[in-house]
């Protein structure tokens, strides 16, 4: 059931939950503005209809997403779906978005922001707003910029051609280029774009007061029209700001959406846990194995001879002659069905059709469908089942990882090692 909030108008769920409206949740009239923010965050997410909130008898039922929506002071902060507290779930929640967005952010950050008075969105927003007023204490970013003035006096060089053809009889002043340092970087823009937006979102006083102190050191950097397509560039004087720009990102593009038009009066940040789950997953397996041989959305064959039907993979590992095919599912697997686990059967068919689409070329393709980890489960994260294609001798892995879990990189070796082995590593 939802509960709200100490201290702040925020009602917390966890997915498929129920928001009630009435007395000990949100109004009718706030509940119908939640709706229609969804709505539009959901087809800007491009999911389908209900994917965010569905109207069910005396609520708002939550669909397979998670973040905050937030309209006139009151949020709703929908998390995953999984065996812990709050604010074990909001953190594991963090560390995806950090894994698949490339935040970096350390279990030691989040524990110094993390507070029960903080929903996901005002986390990340202290957690940007911390960030930024500890870079700019270094200075901000500078760059030679070329300028061109009259002066009168030399400076940097004549520009002969302009000279003669502006002052060419008694010049006063003298036709100049020289090269000044600027704030006005694409760098600084970015980051300018992503604060003024968030200071218009935080409802907390305290990252208000930052979030403005850091507006007044970047007062003389120009406003940028299209923040996004700003071309930053990595050397050294970017790099104290270096872990800030993914986080800049993640606020000004399409994971944030603003469900209002006009003087946005509502904002949701949404994530749907399939895709999250899958770039988590693939963000890991590429830190952990290397990129070159694994591939996210990997596409190489097609269903059909004629070239029809392209096969997406979530996940590839590419080992020579034994490639393994990595299909994420956020879904609960379901203990007490001792024989399928609840696997679903669309789920079998489509490992199955990649199967055959990658043992080609005399390759022995192994298939793994990967699910997040439960207490229910009754043990471990890494291998549950391990079956066989008919007909064949395809291996097919059913297998866990969970998302709450603090691995080292040495850890996360044994559990690829474990559901993915090289060929040199025997399948236990």
């Amino acid at each position: 059931m939802a509960k709200l909030a100490n201290h702040q108008s925020v009602l917390i769920e966890r997915e498929w939950g129920v928001f009630p409206i009435g007395e000990n949740g949100i109004h009718q009239n706030e509940a119908e503005a939640f709706f229609k923010a969804g709505e539009r965050a959901a087809r800007e997410l491009r999911l389908p209809q209900g994917a965010v909130l569905n109207r069910v008898v005396g609520g708002l039922k939550a669909g397979q997403v998670c973040g905050v929506l937030s309209y006139k002071g009151r949020s709703l902060e929908i998390l995953p779906k999984i065996n812990s507290t709050e604010s074990e779930s909001r953190l594991a929640l963090v560390r995806m978005l950090s894994v698949a967005n490339d935040l970096r952010v350390s279990d030691g950050e989040l524990a110094q922001l993390q507070t029960q008075r903080r929903n996901l969105l005002e986390l990340l927003i202290a957690l940007f707003a911390r960030r930024l007023t500890k870079a700019i204490k270094g200075g901000i970013q500078r760059r030679y910029k070329g300028q061109e003035d009259d002066l009168p006096f030399v400076r940097g060089a004549i520009n002969i051609g302009q000279q003669l053809t502006k002052r060419p009889v008694a010049p006063t002043k003298l036709f100049c280029e020289f090269d000044e340092l600027s704030e006005n970087t694409p760098m600084n823009r970015l980051l300018k774009a992503a604060t003024l937006r968030l200071r218009g979102i935080s409802r907390s006083s305290a990252t208000q007061r930052n979030l403005q102190i850091i507006l007044d050191v970047f007062r003389d950097v120009g406003r940028s029209q299209n923040p996004l397509a700003e071309p930053i560039q990595n050397d050294r004087s970017a790099t104290a700001f270096s872990n800030l720009v993914p986080l800049a990102r993640l606020f000004l593009r399409g994971d944030w959406q603003n469900t209002t038009s006009g003087n946005t009066t509502g904002t949701a940040l949404l994530f749907p846990m399939n895709d999250l789950f899958e770039r988590y997953v693939a963000r890991r397996a590429q830190q952990t194995l290397g990129r070159g041989i694994v591939h996210k959305q990997h596409f190489q064959h097609h269903a059909l001879s004629n070239k029809l039907f392209r096969m997406i993979p979530d996940i590839v590992i590419d080992y020579t002659d034994e490639p393994v095919i990595i299909d994420t599912k956020w879904k609960q697997l379901d203990p007490t069905d001792t024989q399928r686990l609840g696997v679903a059967q669309p789920d079998i068919y489509q490992m199955l059709a990649y199967g055959h689409s990658y043992a080609t070329d005399g390759a022995m393709p192994r298939l793994v469908l990967l699910y997040p980890h439960h207490a229910a489960l009754g043990k471990s994260e890494g291998v549950l089942r391990q079956w066989s294609v008919t007909g064949s001798e395809i291996p097919l892995t059913i297998a866990t990882v969970d998302i709450t879990k603090r691995r080292s990189p040495e850890q996360w070796r044994d559990l690829f090692e474990q559901i993915a082995p090289a060929p040199s590593v025997a399948i236990s």
